[in-house]
């Protein structure tokens, strides 16, 4: 009876943990697909294994964004096999300014339109508290975890920290 009781409250359990987990997919602007598992304070891309992630939102028409932009490309240079950055355009900008936008300014890592990943933006603001303050940038370490977020220009030096701290 014990077993049973036990057996039942496992099954049970990862029963409630499978309400919670969300598989979903992003298309960037350049049209390539990234698969995403998420559950509890895990947030999997796809591509991303054994990479630290960050997941900027930002807007083309944010100051603050564009004084972030040189942190994110200087730490794309210095990091290009230990990170992976993912900037996602919430002004409701489509495909084609946001493109323009990232080659006038020489950004050098992944971007995305609102448009091909509001499921992916809904649910990061659901789990995280985001009300709409750009940037705002989702840390997740080498594993998978959310570890920080902060909506603000983060520093730099702020920035390697992280890397060094969560490609571990």
């Amino acid at each position: 009876m014990k077993k049973l009781l036990i057996s039942a409250l496992i099954l049970l359990t990862l029963g409630v943990n499978m309400l919670y987990a969300k598989s979903m997919e992003m298309y960037d602007t350049d049209g390539n697909s990234y698969k995403i598992n998420a559950v509890d304070n895990e947030f999997k891309i796809e591509g991303t294994e054994g990479k630290v992630v960050f997941l900027e939102f930002f807007g083309l028409n944010c100051p603050a964004c564009r004084e972030a932009m040189p942190h994110l490309i200087n730490l794309k240079n210095k990091y290009k096999d230990k990170i992976r950055i993912m900037a996602i355009e919430v002004q409701k900008h489509d495909v084609d300014p946001i493109n323009a936008y990232k080659k006038e300014h020489g950004i050098n890592y992944t971007t995305f339109s609102n448009y091909d990943v509001g499921e992916i933006v809904r649910y990061i603001a659901d789990n995280s508290g985001w009300k709409g303050a750009i940037p705002f940038t989702v840390v997740i370490d080498a594993k998978g975890i959310v570890q920080f977020v902060q909506a603000g220009v983060i520093s730099e030096e702020k920035l390697n920290e992280y890397v060094e701290q969560f490609s571990k």
